[in-house]
């Protein structure tokens, strides 16, 4: 049995893309537990291929490519990695060419980034783009008294905190 997966970007694609349901569930009933987004996404890529050879379904792809630049934005989500190498690097180069004009900005600068072969830093990681970003490191607390704080309490009495004093008001 897998651990538990983080199946926040498939939750936005089911919501989004009420179409590409249908398709989820075919996945589901063949990989069950072991359904991962990589393999939704991988699978996304051909229900856009397929999109754009049909060439009328201009709103499915739309609201495709708009759940692709929430997955993309979702902080945690690896949505970094599944839109370029599990969505946009399965493309076949006709419908890579085709999506381009609904491409919006995160996902169009993973796509640069993908094609420049600037995505992965030196160690190998990922490059950081919007979804990647860690939270804000928090702002240090503000001197007390003329007494700085420390590790971010601050001082009370004029003794700096973790000096045994108890920080309060």
């Amino acid at each position: 049995m897998r651990p538990p997966v983080d199946d926040r970007a498939i939750r936005i694609l089911r919501e989004n893309v009420p179409e590409f349901e249908d398709h989820y569930l075919d996945l589901l009933d063949i990989y069950d537990e072991d359904l991962t987004p990589q393999v939704v996404f991988n699978e996304l890529a051909d229900f856009v291929t397929e999109l754009l050879q049909r060439g009328d379904c201009e709103d499915t792809l739309e609201r495709c490519f708009a759940a692709l630049e929430l997955v993309a934005i979702e902080p945690g989500a690896d949505g970094t990695g599944l839109v370029a190498f599990c969505f946009l690097d399965q493309l076949p180069p006709f419908a890579l060419e085709g999506s381009r004009s609904y491409l919006e900005p995160v996902t169009e600068t993973i796509l640069e980034l993908v094609e420049q072969d600037l995505l992965y830093e030196d160690d190998g990681e990922p490059a950081l783009l919007l979804s990647d970003r860690v939270p804000p490191t928090p702002r240090p607390v503000p001197a007390r008294d003329g007494v700085p704080a420390r590790d971010g309490v601050p001082a009370r009495d004029g003794v700096p905190a973790g000096d045994g004093v108890p920080a309060g008001d």
